[in-house]
């Protein structure tokens, strides 16, 4: 398991119903270019299966600390299903770009579900009264909450879902991340882990007053 930074443990508790944390974009793909002039949802389902196999961070959900008292943790999802996290949706009529921005809108007023890892996708079809857009093109929105992914990291992971050259080279080290460990920690675990770290700030804290008390004591 992993614990969560101060920063981003800041935005999972300003997380809110009406002031939600996630970040989001969006891309349109042209179909005309894969196997056969078309994509299929499970050839999207399967993409994403074995391109997250090297972001274990985006398989992982929080865990709280009880009464607060530390910062959480992520650890392994084990019921981590893919499918739950990508959407299937067809944009609605009219289904010009007015509309799509509406829909995509929509999407991100919506709170991701704390209980399971923090991001989404939406596949959206129904764009070809778009104009200037590919015949049977389709939109990916994506979301993710900001106590996973910074900038840079938001990067990484559609670096990681994407490639450069129509016949890439499989690197099994590309864009990998820490594994984590299996095991869910036991309440008595992160309790035990909570204590060790009040203790280590707490010394650090006072260590710190002394250098600082040091330090002005030569101007004085």
């Amino acid at each position: 398991m992993k614990q969560l930074g101060i920063l981003d443990t800041a935005f999972v508790n300003l997380e809110q119903s009406n002031t939600p944390q996630h970040v989001g974009g969006m891309g349109i793909y042209d179909p005309s270019t894969a196997p056969g002039g078309f994509v299929r949802f499970k050839d999207v389902i399967s993409s994403f299966e074995r391109r997250l196999g090297n972001m274990p961070l985006f398989r992982t959900r929080l865990v709280e600390v009880p009464g607060g008292i530390d910062r959480p943790y992520w650890v392994k999802d084990a019921n981590f299903d893919v499918e739950f996290h990508l959407r299937h949706i067809a944009l609605p009529e009219p289904g010009d770009w007015r509309q799509l921005c509406i829909q995509v809108a929509r999407l991100h007023s919506r709170p991701l579900d704390m209980s399971r890892p923090l991001w989404e996708a939406y596949i959206i079809e129904g764009l070809d009264k778009i104009p200037n857009l590919p015949e049977g093109c389709f939109a990916v929105y994506t979301k993710m909450h900001h106590a996973l992914v910074d900038g840079a990291g938001g990067s990484a992971f559609m670096a990681a879902l994407h490639d450069l050259v129509p016949d890439p080279v499989d690197d099994p080290n590309a864009y990998s991340e820490p594994r984590l460990v299996d095991d869910e920690p036991s309440v008595s675990e992160l309790l035990t882990k909570a204590t060790f770290n009040s203790i280590k700030n707490g010394a650090q804290l006072l260590t710190g007053s002394v250098r600082t008390g040091r330090d002005l004591g030569k101007y004085a």
